[in-house]
């Protein structure tokens, strides 16, 4: 990699300002899709989490919305006050609270994947079908290089 330095204004930055552009722009149109849903995008990955996997625990909860366990607990009372989840105790273990998706969560967690679905085929109406495969598979071989290091 050369050391040349890069102007972020000249159009000539790093990739990964480039990603964080892509990713805090993703990140409003979600936020603006789910508006009407009444979630926000880390709420509709916590529901879409429990929806795959009801005996998720808050620690993999948290990594699925990223953010931390404190605020994830913080989430939970939410999305439970707003009648999106219920919790239980597991009757079974007195220590594991059981989390379930209420029928609004439900049709939250569904409308929450067409917003999401909505906001990919925006993002990346101007690639082809390879183009959009190849960059996937690129995004996806950097993550795995930073996760080794």
């Amino acid at each position: 990699m050369s050391m040349r330095k890069m102007n972020p204004s000249s159009g000539e930055a790093w990739i990964g300002y480039s990603l964080k552009i892509t990713q805090h722009r993703l990140r409003q149109r979600l936020e603006a899709e789910l508006t009407g849903i009444g979630v926000s995008a880390s709420q509709n990955a916590v529901l879409l989490a429990i929806s795959n996997n009801p005996q998720i625990s808050n620690a993999s909860l948290a990594r699925a919305a990223f953010v931390t366990p404190q605020s994830m607990q913080g989430m939970l009372v939410t999305l439970e006050r707003d009648g999106f989840i219920v919790r239980t105790p597991h009757p079974e273990h007195g220590r594991i609270i059981m989390t379930e998706l209420t029928e609004k969560g439900k049709a939250a967690a569904q409308a929450g994947i067409i917003a999401a679905e909505t906001v990919e085929r925006q993002m990346l109406i101007g690639l082809t079908d390879d183009e959009a495969r190849l960059l996937g598979d690129l995004l996806r071989r950097c993550a795995d290089a930073l996760e080794a290091a």
